[in-house]
């Protein structure tokens, strides 16, 4: 089973930018007391000094977002579904691309995604 991600998750970029979570639905719905995170979510970056040129410019590209891939199949609030510690998110810079993958480095390890579909508002 996956545990299910919230807004006091602790994600950082693959060179140490801090990921901030910026919920877009709004309910009632918590996890552990805090608020679950959605696919659709915005997630930023601060912090992050990468900062090698990309190929189509000359400027740097420190990692600026989180873009989620396989969220729960299990979980939904609001029909999106919430992320889990087995979701995958690439980190993506200035250019739009791929610059390496999010590191979960904490997460409530309390509540799991169901074992049947569920939605919630």
């Amino acid at each position: 089973m996956a545990y299910i991600l919230t807004n006091s998750s602790l994600i950082v970029c693959p060179h140490g930018g801090i990921v901030t979570h910026i919920p877009m639905t709004q309910s009632e719905y918590r996890v552990d007391g805090e608020l679950p995170m959605l696919v659709n979510d915005i997630y930023t970056i601060a912090g992050c000094p990468f900062a090698v040129p990309f190929k189509m410019s000359l400027m740097p590209c420190p990692c600026f977002e989180v873009r989620w891939m396989m969220p729960s199949n299990k979980l939904f609030v609001k029909g999106n579904p919430v992320l889990t510690n087995f979701s995958s998110g690439f980190c993506h810079g200035g250019g739009g691309f791929p610059q390496g993958s999010a590191i979960l480095t904490s997460f409530q390890m309390r509540v799991q995604e169901p074992e049947m579909v569920t939605h919630v508002e």
